[in-house]
């Protein structure tokens, strides 16, 4: 029985969805060597979106990006919240 082997050098893919209201579903995907990684480029790019577009955080008041593996299996979420 033969079983599909991963090239030695290819990375885990992993999905970076957004929810504010609407949902932005990452079709694409992004490689990153492990879930470590994952975790500190989610943080990164919350920021990055938070910080171009601060005015759709306000009108939602929840944001939400929940990353997946690349079966689309949860894997952890980041959620900020307005508390006024």
């Amino acid at each position: 029985m033969c079983v599909p082997t991963q090239p030695e050098d290819s990375m885990p893919r992993y999905y970076f969805d957004i929810k504010d209201g609407q949902e932005f579903r990452d079709n694409e995907g992004s490689d990153w060597p492990d879930l470590d990684a994952a975790r500190i480029e989610a943080v990164r790019y919350s920021a990055e979106v938070l910080k171009e577009m601060p005015e759709r955080f306000w009108n939602c008041h929840e944001w939400r990006m929940t990353v997946s593996d690349s079966g689309r299996n949860k894997l952890f979420s980041l959620k900020f919240q307005v508390e006024e």
